[in-house]
């Protein structure tokens, strides 16, 4: 007959009542800051780095606005490098062009329509966006406007 292990009373489970103690954020921030500075003294970033560091930080600099990309084109202008047979090229590439144009015309057609529909998505968030940062901010005693308190179960 064999036996059932019992558990030992040094290694007992954990019951759910005692939660670990929570981290000691500021701690460790310091310890993360002490090792940096210690590889920043020992020249392990790079200067161009360091320097990059401290510039600040424009996420949408020198993008253009999404507006430019929406229309998707099933055709594009039709070009060739090639002096000789550059409009044999170019020829071949027209006739290609309305084999398949009964496939491709659709799809960029779609394209569109969806970006189109998410553009217009985009914009009313941020009106949105803005509209919340404009509005003050409630009083703890006082919720947001559209906002209800849960149910309690």
């Amino acid at each position: 007959m064999s036996e059932k292990a019992l558990p030992r009373p040094d290694s007992a489970p954990p019951t759910g009542d005692t939660e670990p103690p929570p981290p000691d954020v500021e701690a460790i921030v310091g310890e993360l800051l002490a090792e940096v500075e210690a590889k920043r003294a020992a020249g392990a970033y790079p200067a161009g780095l360091l320097e990059r560091l401290h510039t600040a930080f424009h996420p949408n600099e020198g993008l253009e606005p999404p507006e430019v990309s929406v229309l998707i084109e099933s055709a594009r202008p039709l070009q060739s490098d090639h002096a000789v047979i550059g409009p044999v090229i170019v020829f071949g590439k027209r006739v290609m062009r309305r084999l398949l144009a009964w496939y491709v015309a659709p799809i960029a057609k779609d394209q569109t329509h969806f970006n189109l529909a998410i553009l217009r998505e985009l914009r009313a968030l941020e009106e949105r966006v803005a509209r919340f940062e404009e509005s003050p901010a409630p009083t703890p005693d006082q919720p947001e406007k559209g906002h209800r308190p849960r149910a309690r179960r």
